[in-house]
């Protein structure tokens, strides 16, 4: 029985791979797009907890994708990057992103982001 439902967007298949093998090994039920467009079929369609998104994806950033969503998913975001500058935290604390993952990062800091315990479906605050 999956804990948490995640939207994973990175455009690197290898770590993308890895990434959703590992947070499976946690109980996740993982859906990965690799652009922008994919990200948003995704999340209408898959309806997740959680989104788990790389900052430089092909074809938009994560900005962009979350702005796209506005209104649409109201759930945890989370960004990974492994080029962090003041532009992109401050966009990413406008965009109610908590936790920014910097690349490359342990894996047991994704588990600590994104298999949170829940109550009720909600996350429960630490």
């Amino acid at each position: 029985m999956a804990t948490r439902k995640v939207l994973l967007v990175e455009d690197e298949p290898i770590l993308a791979e890895n990434l959703q093998a590992y947070l499976e090994t946690r109980r996740c039920e993982v859906r990965m797009a690799r652009d922008g467009a994919g990200a948003l079929l995704l999340a209408a369609n898959f309806g997740p907890d959680i989104l788990v998104l790389d900052y430089r994806l092909p074809d938009m950033d994560a900005f962009q994708v979350l702005d796209a969503l506005r209104g649409r998913y109201d759930g945890e975001r989370v960004l990974m990057t492994g080029h962090p500058s003041g532009e992109i935290c401050e966009g990413a604390a406008r965009r109610g992103i908590v936790h920014i993952l910097l690349k490359p990062f342990p894996l047991a800091d994704l588990a600590r982001v994104v298999c949170k315990p829940q109550v009720l479906g909600r996350v429960r605050s630490e």
